[in-house]
């Protein structure tokens, strides 16, 4: 359309409440429009353009998305493209789960849209300006997973646990010049900031299945300093529940471990100013761990610089996980495994039960070069 005709369309679509209106939110989000909630929960319908110049500005503008597409991929970004040509999915338990999930999981039907491309075969893998590999199944929910096939055979995957996590904890070492662990004191009980603390017996939970303080559960070694302290939770992969069972004892809080990480991610790696004028909101969660590792908070602040570029911590973050998981790991399986299947999901990789092992290896050896393990989950 033409530009002086764009506000009269998107007027009428307002005044018949096709669209809505979103408004700004210092922090939160942009402004902008977005289909009225009375379409949440509509089923989404295809329907072919027939209208010329509708489909050669389409076809222009996917053109130029496609160079410049091509121009941030790598070998092994082309390689993981062509495995997931061979993805399929069980569509009828995809939306079976689908529907049994929360209306409000699947507005407008994004979820049904998911499966719907793979059943279509219709793929697409692009690579953000950090790094970040997206692909057919980067927005898919956790729950609808399980449908994914290839060919007729269940996908497993490997994912690092508290990924981000321990790479923020590799990043401060290595600021910090401290490389490798200390073990002349492992014997003396665990402390931050000179308080003892007790780390949740694994598979012990509390109400609402949240992970429960236990009085005699084994703590994690001592190695003088909150950094090593920090370190040693998230690469043993238990910083999410040790927070939750601080934050159940310091703020009587009830969230849970799904809640912890989303604000710990909001509220300590990426946390914004409030506003123009230097004003922070408050968060129990970055209390808490501003606290408990003192050392940890500082740098994440001094990488944001306090807050004013709140993106630089998590962009570096993206970086460092894609070059771990898809530039060493997956290249080294596409390299000297080429008939294994492998499909990348951020921090994990996704192959066949068979393929398990190899995957398990790779991630070994690549925490080997690096010289910094992390924990790994089989799912």
């Amino acid at each position: 359309m033409h530009k002086h005709h764009y506000n009269h369309v998107v007027d009428a679509l307002l005044e018949r409440g096709a669209v809505e209106r979103v408004a700004y939110e210092v922090g939160k989000r942009s402004f902008g429009y977005r289909l009225a909630e009375r379409f949440r929960d509509d089923k989404h319908v295809r329907i072919a353009a027939e209208d010329p110049r509708l489909i050669d500005r389409l076809r222009l503008f996917h053109e130029q998305a496609e160079l410049a597409r091509q121009s941030r991929m790598k070998p092994v970004h082309f390689a993981l493209e062509r495995h997931q040509q061979r993805l399929t999915i069980d569509g009828d338990q995809a939306r079976d789960i689908i529907a049994s999930l929360p209306q409000r999981s699947n507005p407008w039907d994004c979820q049904g849209v998911l499966v719907r491309d793979i059943e279509d075969r219709d793929f697409h893998v692009n690579v953000g300006r950090f790094g970040r590999l997206s692909n057919n199944i980067t927005s898919m929910k956790r729950e609808i997973r399980p449908a994914l096939r290839l060919q007729s055979e269940p996908l497993h995957h490997v994912d690092i646990r508290c990924c981000q996590p321990a790479l923020i904890g590799k990043a401060a070492r290595d600021t910090a010049g401290q490389a490798g662990h200390s073990t002349a004191e492992q014997d003396k009980r665990g402390r931050v900031n000179g308080e003892a603390y007790m780390m949740p017996q694994h598979g012990q939970q509390g109400k609402h299945g949240k992970s429960q303080q236990i009085c005699d559960a084994p703590d994690p070694p001592y190695h003088g300093g909150d950094l090593d302290v920090y370190c040693e939770l998230v690469q043993s992969g238990r910083f999410y529940d040790f927070l939750l069972s601080k934050l159940e004892i310091e703020t009587c809080s009830n969230f849970t471990r799904d809640e912890v990480k989303k604000r710990f991610l909001a509220d300590v790696v990426a946390k914004r100013k409030a506003n123009r004028h230097g004003a922070e909101y408050p968060s129990d969660v970055e209390d808490t761990f501003r606290r408990l590792f003192p050392t940890v908070w500082r740098f994440v602040r001094a990488v944001n610089r306090n807050g004013w570029e709140h993106e630089n911590l998590i962009r570096r973050l993206q970086q460092e996980e894609s070059k771990l998981v898809i530039e060493t790991v997956a290249a080294e399986l596409i390299a000297r495994h080429p008939e294994l299947f492998v499909l990348t999901l951020h921090d994990a990789i996704f192959t066949t039960a068979s393929g398990i092992p190899v995957v398990v290896g790779a991630f070994e050896a690549a925490f080997d070069q690096i010289g910094y393990r992390m924990d790994l989950k089989v799912a």
